[in-house]
C-alpha cells in the first residue's frame, strides 16, 4: 500500500480557553483531491495553519509523505512540497502577473531567466500568457484567484492546499475553477486539500470528503455519503440558526 501524501493524527489546539482543534485526524492519499468542509468557526483554516506551520499544534503529529512534518523548520515546508493559497489574496499588485508567479519558486535554486521561462508555462497551463506582463493590480478577482494558484504551483508542490478557492466567484468562474483543479492535479501529479464551501464544487472534484465541526472530525467517506449525512446536515443547520 502507498504511503498517504498527508497523515493528520489527533491533532490539538488552544487558544487560550477555547478548543480549536480536537483531535482532527485525516489522510490524503496520492493524486487524491479531498474536500474539507464544515460550517464558520469549525476549524478547517486552523488545520491548514498547522500544516504549515504557522500554528504549531499542542499534540498530535501531522506527516507528510512519512515524514514529520512538525520536525520541519517552518521556512522548509514550502521547500519540502507543501504549497497554499489563501481565502484572501496575498499578491504583490504593483508586480506584474509573470513576477507574482516567479516569486513562488524563490524556494527553488535556478537561473532566473530559466524560473522565469517555467512561470510562463504556468501560466499558460492555467490560461493567464495574455495577462503575463500586465500588473496584478485592476485584474478581475477570478483572474487574480489563478495568478495565486500559478505562484503556488511555480513551488512544485506535492500537495497544494487549497483555502476557499471558489469564495467570491461566480457561478460560471465555479465551474471553470472546478475543471481546472483537476486539470493541475493531473497535470502536475500532485495531491490537493481543499477547504470549500461552495458545495457544487466539492460534490463535483473530490474523491473523498472530511467535514468538520467545532474542530472535531464528524465525517469522513465518498462526498455523496458525506453529504447525506445527518450529523453533517444538524452542524449546518444549527449553525445557520443560530
Amino acid at each position: 500500500m502507498s504511503v498517504a501524501v498527508l497523515d493528520v493524527r489527533d491533532v490539538r489546539i488552544h487558544f487560550g480557553g477555547v478548543t480549536a482543534l480536537d483531535g482532527i485526524s485525516l489522510t490524503v492519499d496520492p493524486g487524491e483531491i479531498c474536500g474539507l468542509i464544515g460550517p464558520n468557526g469549525a476549524g478547517k483554516t486552523t488545520l491548514f495553519n498547522c500544516i504549515t506551520r504557522i500554528y504549531r499544534p499542542d499534540a498530535g503529529t501531522i506527516r507528510f509523505g512519512g515524514a514529520d512534518l512538525l520536525a520541519v523548520p517552518r521556512h522548509r515546508i514550502v521547500r519540502h512540497g507543501v504549497a497554499r493559497t489563501f481565502q484572501n489574496l496575498a499578491l504583490f499588485p504593483s508586480l506584474s502577473v509573470l513576477e507574482n508567479t516567479v516569486v513562488g519558486a524563490h524556494v527553488r535554486r535556478g537561473r532566473h531567466r530559466a524560473l522565469r521561462a517555467e512561470a510562463l508555462g504556468i501560466l499558460a497551463a492555467l490560461d493567464l500568457a495574455d495577462v503575463a506582463h500586465r500588473p496584478a493590480q485592476g485584474l478581475p478577482f477570478g483572474t487574480l484567484k489563478r495568478v495565486e494558484l500559478a505562484r503556488a504551483l511555480a513551488a512544485h508542490p506535492r500537495l497544494l492546499l487549497l483555502d476557499e478557492p471558489a469564495g467570491g466567484l461566480t457561478h460560471a468562474e465555479v465551474r471553470d475553477l472546478g475543471a481546472l483543479i483537476k486539470r493541475i492535479r493531473d497535470r502536475y501529479e500532485l495531491s490537493a486539500l481543499l477547504v470549500e464551501h461552495h458545495m457544487g464544487l466539492v460534490m463535483g472534484i473530490c474523491d473523498h470528503v472530511v467535514a468538520m465541526d467545532s474542530g472535531r472530525k464528524i465525517a469522513d467517506g465518498p462526498p455523496q455519503d458525506v453529504q447525506r449525512d445527518e450529523t453533517v446536515a444538524a452542524a449546518y443547520l444549527g449553525r445557520a440558526a443560530a
